[in-house]
Parts: C-alpha cells; sequence; structure tokens
C-alpha cells in the first residue's frame, strides 16, 4: 500500500496567500488601471491642441501640465516648458484653468476594481485551496470526523499490494475476512441463503500481529482507500487501539 501524506499547512497558510495577491493588486495593478486613463503627449502636440481651439480644462504645475480635449472625453499630460505666453494662448483658445484634473476612472468602476473585485478574489482562492485541502485530507468525511489531522493516515492500493497470503499465520481471520470480501464483491449470493453483513470487524492483538496487513490487505482486495486512525490521539483508550 501506498501512504498518502495528510496537509502539512494549515488554511490560515493559503488565506495569507490571498491576503498577498490582494495587496500586490491594489498596490500595484489598481494604480496601473486607475493611471490608464492619461495619455502622456509631447509638448508641441500640445500646442497644435491650442492653435485648433481642442483644449478643455488644463491644470499647470511646476513639473507637468495636464489637459483635457475640448470634449473632456480624454485626459493627456505633458511635461512644463519655460513658455510665458502659454497663459495668454490658453484664456485665447477658451481653454478653462482648474487645480485638480481628475486623472482616474469613475468612483463606480473605482470601487468595483478596488474593493468588489478583491472580495471576489479572496473568496474564489479560498475556496479554491480549502477544496484543494480536503481532497488531499481524503474527501469531506474524513475532515468532518477530523481524519484530515496528523492522527489520521490514508493508504490507497498500490501496484504490488498487499494481499492475505502476506500475512503468516492467522488463518481463521483471513478465512473470515475473505468472505466478508467476497460477499462485497457478491453481495446477492450471501443474500439468496439469508446472510447478512456484519455491522464492523473487530481485530484484536498486541502489535505486531498481523492486524494493518489485514486491514490493508481487505483494502487491497476491494480497490478502496483505507483510513488508519489512531484513538488514542482522541480518547483515553490505551495505546496500539486503531480504527480501520
Amino acid at each position: 500500500m501506498k501512504e498518502v501524506k495528510s496537509p502539512k499547512k494549515p488554511l490560515i497558510y493559503y488565506y495569507t496567500i490571498a491576503l498577498l495577491v490582494i495587496l500586490v493588486f491594489n498596490v500595484i495593478v489598481s494604480p496601473l488601471l486607475v493611471n490608464a486613463r492619461v495619455k502622456e503627449v509631447d509638448y508641441g502636440t500640445f500646442m497644435k491642441m491650442i492653435e485648433e481651439k481642442n483644449i478643455g480644462s488644463v491644470e499647470v504645475t511646476d513639473s507637468e501640465i495636464v489637459f483635457t480635449d475640448k470634449d473632456e472625453t480624454q485626459v493627456y499630460k505633458t511635461g512644463e516648458m519655460n513658455d510665458p505666453t502659454l497663459t495668454e494662448r490658453l484664456y485665447a483658445s477658451g481653454a478653462t484653468f482648474t487645480r485638480n484634473i481628475e486623472k482616474g476612472m469613475s468612483p463606480l468602476l473605482s470601487f468595483i476594481l478596488t474593493v468588489i473585485l478583491p472580495i471576489v478574489i479572496f473568496i474564489a482562492l479560498g475556496q479554491y485551496m480549502a477544496k484543494k485541502m480536503m481532497s488531499q485530507a481524503g474527501g469531506p468525511n474524513a475532515m468532518a470526523f477530523g481524519m484530515g489531522k496528523s492522527n489520521a493516515k490514508v493508504y490507497v492500493p498500490s501496484t504490488d499490494g498487499i494481499r492475505f497470503s502476506d500475512v503468516a499465520g492467522e488463518d481463521e481471520a483471513k478465512e473470515n475476512l475473505a468472505e466478508i470480501v467476497d460477499y462485497l464483491h457478491n453481495p446477492q449470493k450471501y443474500s439468496d441463503v439469508g446472510a447478512s453483513m456484519p455491522k464492523g470487524v473487530l481485530l484484536v492483538g498486541p502489535p505486531g500481529t498481523g492486524k494493518t496487513m489485514l486491514a490493508e490487505a481487505i483494502a487491497e482486495a476491494l480497490g478502496k482507500e483505507l483510513i488508519i486512525w489512531n484513538i488514542k490521539s482522541t480518547t483515553k483508550a490505551q495505546d496500539g487501539l486503531y480504527v480501520y
């Protein structure tokens, strides 16, 4: 049988990754999206738009000039130049001077990108990571009964798995267990003669007598996964008691 190790990273690890992704989005991606509306042009283009009287609003700072077209559908920016007649020409073109031109996107779109979208990303990543952890731990039933923790081991059939013949001795136990396996493969044959399936099987004996190997042989014969859970880790039972 081949052991499948339980996931060692806690759920908070994956949520931390999701938070880091959101942080990177807000710090790097979001500003790029907000500034995508501003188009940088050279000073000559700015002068040409003044001559064509295609300037709407203009904001002049010490380092740059931000302006819009006449319809205010596009925001432009260019470097500031030493041009003493600039103000006069702007007035002549009908431009409106302002202290602050809105360079970003609409408030609704900004809210969606900076608040709603990160929340959706966080929830989606959280759900993905939770499902991934659950599948590694043996499915939802294993997680519900605490078998995704370190006290449980999950085994799946391997190419060279354990057979009943690999267990030395215990002939009576092997015979009874072989009948149970046959019942599970051919239930109709036993129900026809009035036989019923036992609710479970109790394997009793000191360590090293083949209990685990017999349980693995049953799983191998049925082609099913085997979950071994140490009772000692959750109860006051003595060491060496396991649930298969």
